[in-house]
């Protein structure tokens, strides 16, 4: 096997830091740690309770194409908690809000690119202290190659959002039925086409194809064109939630316009008002408790979350 970047958190292992790392050895170390990750700890239930204290906190600024996104999206992986161990979370990133829904993963993966508009390190994973001591372990790799992990191994996999800026998402998925357990639950949030045609509705060509090229959107699929993909790869569906409705993806996008960082729409000072009005304050997590609570019929749903099991 390849030599992996592999991290674990000291809080669960003291007696192993990883570090660059053989693939038996990782794969060894996953398997010594079967039992105590077999088990399943609560997170956050609620999104806008959670998006304001962290905003008044200082932990995030006011985003709300970030809210509108996250919503409905979030409360649907806080429905499934507490997880039930051995967890794996696909393309992890930074876990903001994963690491704070899902309570604790025991594995992040992520590829952890050094450039681009996903550019991050594995060791600011390990240096945020594991996104709050939410993820056991965290292993730099391509989701779309072999993974150093056992077979019918994971209880819970977990992809927030991910897949459809993989070109060959079809690989990430066979792992995925590779590895998770028979009768392991897999969870799944994809965007559909609905998302980037909402864009193209608004805005001139030339911005949506700077959306696509630096958010890596490879390809537009239907909500029926994903689970055709999670079928083949030797799941059964057993639930589906539609989300972030066409209308709801227009606010956000003209609420992300033109940097999604440092959107026009901050010059309207709304957060110095949400922060320091309790009156504003209120009306606007109402409107993100609403759109958490919202539902999409399926041909305009931007979001499509599935949850699947393994065909025994």
């Amino acid at each position: 096997m390849n030599k992996y970047k592999f991290f674990i958190n000291p809080a669960f292992d003291p007696a192993c830091p990883g570090g660059c790392l053989e693939g038996d050895d990782v794969y060894a170390w996953l398997q010594s740690k079967a039992a105590p990750m077999s088990d399943a700890l609560p997170g956050e239930k609620d999104f806008a309770a959670l998006s304001q204290r962290l905003l008044l906190e200082g932990a995030k600024d006011l985003l709300i194409w970030d809210d509108l996104l996250k919503a409905a999206e979030m409360t649907y992986f806080a429905e499934l908690t507490p997880l039930q161990g051995p967890s794996i979370d696909f393309c992890c990133g930074y876990g903001f809000w994963t690491g704070r829904i899902l309570g604790k993963i025991d594995l992040g993966v992520d590829l952890f690119p050094e450039d681009g508009p996903y550019r991050r390190t594995i060791e600011g994973f390990r240096d945020h202290d594991f996104i709050g001591g939410a993820y056991r372990s965290v292993l730099q790799a391509d989701v779309t190659e072999e993974l150093p992990v056992p077979d019918n191994f994971f209880q819970s996999v977990v992809s927030v959002c991910s897949l459809e800026h993989i070109e060959r998402a079809d690989r990430v998925l066979a792992t995925m039925a590779r590895i998770v357990k028979p009768g392991g639950k897999v969870f799944l949030s994809l965007q559909t086409n609905r998302y980037i045609e909402t864009f193209a509705k608004i805005f001139h060509p030339d911005y949506v194809g700077w959306v696509r090229e630096n958010f890596c959107m490879h390809r537009d699929r239907a909500w029926r064109d994903w689970e055709e993909l999670v079928l083949g790869a030797g799941f059964r569906i057993t639930g589906r939630r539609f989300v972030l409705p066409t209308r709801e993806a227009a606010l956000k996008a003209l609420a992300y316009w033109e940097e999604p960082f440092a959107p026009v729409l901050g010059d309207l000072g709304l957060e110095r008002a949400v922060k320091e009005i309790p009156q504003f304050r209120a009306h606007y997590y109402d409107l993100v408790r609403r759109w958490s609570a919202g539902l999409a019929a399926p041909d305009d749903a931007c979001i499509v979350c599935l949850t699947c099991e393994k065909k025994i």
